[in-house]
């Protein structure tokens, strides 16, 4: 049911056009009807937010959130931007492209199966002129990262260490915040007021599901584990970025820990490990849909909403709003399996 509103929408507008930006994305980003989805499952009606179309270097949502973090960046001075994230890392592309945009030098310390052929997202970064330095999961990969900066401060540039700035942790919150605006837009544009959200544990989804508690909007929200993960961290993750936000943008409601339902049972042994199910997902909904989603994140969100429509928890009259969240890369450095897969 809902709720009546604690802001209004113009004084969200207002403070999030108080928060510095770069704009690059292409915005707003469509939201679809998959009525052929919806149909061979048998199911709740699909909308789908197409964030795989915000078109920098293959789009995805972190195009959004990076618009926030290089404005940052740059507020800060700094010319030089290093930033730890595993090879398969949708972030550490996006970053790539953040910095050809604003015009500063980019080093990634890329964790992980150091002898795998550069491809998918690592290849873009390359691509993109970005500077990569492969080490080990066994590796410190902070220590490395100081040690770059350290080189970096002798040849007399200001490096920025991603990880070690606590914005990077609610600029995607600020981000989906303002996604919150777009989407209900597009909602109301077709009537619908009522919608369970459905995407991935992250920032993106819990930032949809903080909008709606503002707003006081019939919004519900699931969020699938794409690593296995303690369930109970992820939730004071959500709320403390939530918090942070609700601070910085003055806004009056934040999120309570179960606002978000955290779905587990499809994100495979490990972060970056496909399953049958995530392709069972990708192959469906390009085959309905003409629409591609990736093995390590948007596959493993849509085997979970697949899952709960054939288990009869969604039917005919509910309205599920899937986050498409990009990651299109990483279908390539799953090629041999994707295409040997049969069902």
């Amino acid at each position: 049911m809902t709720n009546h509103p604690a802001i209004t929408v113009e004084q969200i507008r207002q403070s999030l056009n108080a928060v510095p930006r770069i704009r690059w994305s292409h915005i707003p980003t469509p939201l679809e009807d998959w009525t052929k989805l919806a149909e061979r499952l048998g199911g709740p009606r699909i909308l789908v937010k197409r964030d795989d179309a915000t078109g920098l270097a293959y789009g995805g949502n972190k195009s959004r959130h990076f618009e926030f973090e290089m404005a940052h960046v740059l507020e800060g001075g700094f010319d030089t931007l290093i930033n730890i994230n595993n090879f398969h890392s949708n972030q550490a592309r996006v970053a790539a492209a953040g910095c050809v945009k604003a015009g500063i030098r980019y080093l990634l310390v890329s964790t992980g199966e150091v002898d795998r052929p550069i491809q998918g997202n690592l290849l873009l970064v390359k691509l993109m002129g970005g500077e990569i330095h492969r080490i080990p999961e066994s590796e410190d990969a902070s220590a490395y990262a100081r040690s770059l900066a350290d080189k970096v401060r002798s040849e007399g540039r200001n490096p920025y260490i991603l990880n070690d700035d606590s914005f990077p942790e609610i600029m995607g919150t600020i981000a989906f915040i303002e996604a919150g605006l777009e989407l209900k837009e597009q909602l109301d544009a077709i009537g619908v007021d009522r919608v369970h959200l459905w995407g991935l544990t992250g920032r993106s989804l819990p930032a949809l599901k903080m909008f709606s508690n503002n707003l006081g909007l019939d919004w519900s929200a699931t969020a699938v584990k794409y690593s296995p993960s303690d369930d109970e961290a992820l939730r004071e993750t959500m709320v403390a970025r939530s918090r942070q936000a609700a601070e910085l943008l003055k806004l009056p409601v934040t999120l309570e820990p179960d606002d978000v339902e955290i779905l587990d049972g499809f994100s495979g042994p490990a972060y970056a490990a496909a399953t049958d199910a995530a392709f069972e997902a990708i192959h469906l909904v390009a085959q309905t849909e003409a629409v591609i989603l990736d093995p390590n994140y948007t596959g493993k969100s849509m085997s979970g909403l697949i899952d709960q429509i054939r288990n009869g928890r969604f039917g005919k009259d509910d309205t599920i709003m899937f986050l498409h969240s990009g990651g299109l890369p990483q279908v390539f450095a799953f090629n041999e399996e994707l295409a040997a897969w049969d069902g």
